[in-house]
């Protein structure tokens, strides 16, 4: 279903500002299907969004520079990082064109339909594409708008003829808080954004202030495992679905509450199988391809949506066993080397110990080799000890310059994570300090000559910069 502006203007064409953000590259997608046409800039465009948004008659410009807003543009769209002070936004403020953040615009899709916000701190993009992907199966056909792209697919986003739309809700400067959806999720709530939040406890009210906003006629599911999720349901007016982990949960239910224990779990090299069991007595057996238990959670969330939105369980069961997984979240790619990348968009020290254990699922050993381009000085000086303490497993780290998203860049860029490969070695760590992508891509080019083909190397990725950008730089990548 389109927004409204379709109806109300002729020739709808909207300008995204910083359209390789996540966020604005699945809208802009979203909106080609449904009818406008599209332009974009950005400081930085991938080659991999540059064919893909050419191949949709999408024009793109590198750089802002006022000229770059087309002239039968109707509107902009930018993102949370682009000033006021922008090129592109002073020049539509002179032409008069309307401007909307991107989370503005999206409060105006998922206010006006039946919007299921996914929201938490870990998991938001693969719980997104997992429900979309339940839904799809099921022959429905939804919008969607997420933070990434599911592993065969074209599209980041994309419209639905029915009037329902999944977004992710992100925490970032109370983004989430311009929506009020029918149905959400809060998968957990940890600390992070330190540009943003000082402290747990001023986090934890935004999604307070979020689970008020959901629909009273609605339902929020939740993380019942999560002490800071629990807190922030209390606010909550809609019906309440939990799940756990835990055999025993002192919780205290609301007439209209459902718990959902996971239970049985066997992890295996092809993924997971478990059961979910409510309460009341309803149980089911699920499989699903996914390792690690955070995507169990993350699966078990998009299921309970997907009863909310009245997909029957034998759907449920099938879409499930067929999804593919989404890219950057633990995406294998095979060397012709003998070598076997993981790529992960891990860049918090719960998501690196979550993807540190799945590798062990999967692949039966501890990674041999983790590349970890950190994101941002200031969570990365936030939570140094932990990111010691989830990197230690591994048998060789590879620490590289921080991604400084929406920083200044400066010295710290560097100095921080060589101070990581100290504090590491000196725990008993084998750490390393690569001054840049281009070393890193040298570096096992130059290895691999000594790396028999049956050798097997577990090589992990992680990190939610442009650390994949080796994939594109690196050949012999054979998927």
């Amino acid at each position: 279903m389109a927004y409204s502006f379709e109806r109300t203007l002729n020739q709808p064409h909207a300008h995204l500002i910083g359209i390789s953000g996540a966020g604005l590259r699945s809208l802009a997608d979203y909106l080609l299907d449904s009818g406008w046409t599209i332009s974009g800039s950005d400081q930085t465009i991938s080659l991999t969004l540059q064919s893909h948004f050419q191949a949709r008659d999408v024009s793109l410009f590198d750089g802002h520079l006022s000229e770059n807003i087309p002239p039968e543009t109707t509107l902009c769209i930018h993102s949370l990082a682009i000033p006021e002070s922008n090129s592109e936004r002073e020049a539509a403020r002179l032409r008069n064109l309307p401007q909307f953040s991107y989370v503005k615009f999206l409060s105006k899709l998922i206010n006006e339909q039946t919007g299921v916000a996914i929201a938490g701190t870990h998991g938001k993009t693969t719980t997104s594409l997992m429900l979309g992907h339940l839904l799809k199966e099921a022959d429905r056909n939804v919008g969607l708008i997420a933070g990434g792209r599911m592993v065969g697919s074209e599209k980041w986003g994309y419209a639905g003829k029915e009037a329902t739309l999944i977004a992710e809700a992100c925490e970032f400067r109370q983004s989430l808080l311009e929506l009020s959806p029918i149905y959400a999720a809060v998968l957990g709530i940890e600390t992070d954004h330190f540009d943003c939040y000082p402290d747990l406890n001023s986090l934890t009210d935004v999604f307070r202030k979020f689970c008020a906003q959901v629909n009273r006629e609605g339902c929020l599911v939740l993380n019942a495992d999560c002490p800071a999720t629990r807190i922030a349901a209390e606010a909550a007016t809609c019906t309440r679905q939990w799940f756990t982990l835990k055999e025993e949960l002192d919780i205290e239910l609301r007439e209209t509450d459902m718990l959902w224990t996971i239970s049985n779990i066997i992890r295996h090299k092809e993924g997971v199988d478990f059961f979910v069991t409510s309460h009341t007595g309803i149980s089911a057996m699920l499989q699903a391809p996914v390792y690690g238990i955070h995507q169990i959670q993350n699966a078990t969330a998009a299921l309970l949506l997907a009863l909310q939105l009245k997909v029957d369980w034998s759907d449920i069961t099938t879409g499930l066993m067929s999804f593919p997984g989404v890219e950057r979240r633990f995406q294998q790619r095979s060397h012709r080397s003998g070598a076997i990348f993981v790529d992960d968009y891990a860049h918090h020290p719960s998501e690196i110990r979550a993807t540190l254990n799945a590798l062990k699922q999967k692949f039966g050993e501890t990674a041999r080799h983790v590349v970890f381009q950190p994101h941002q000085v200031q969570r990365t000086e936030a939570l140094f000890d932990e990111f010691v303490t989830a990197l230690l497993p591994a048998e060789k780290v590879t620490l590289l310059p921080v991604f400084a998203a929406r920083e200044t860049v400066d010295d710290r860029v560097e100095s921080v994570p060589r101070r990581l490969v100290e504090a590491g070695n000196r725990q008993g760590g084998q750490f390393e300090y690569c001054p840049s992508l281009d070393h890193l891509c040298s570096s096992l080019d130059d290895s691999w000559k000594n790396v028999p083909g049956s050798g097997g190397e577990v090589i992990a990725t992680l990190g939610a910069g442009n650390i994949d950008r080796i994939y594109d730089e690196l050949p012999g990548f054979i998927c």
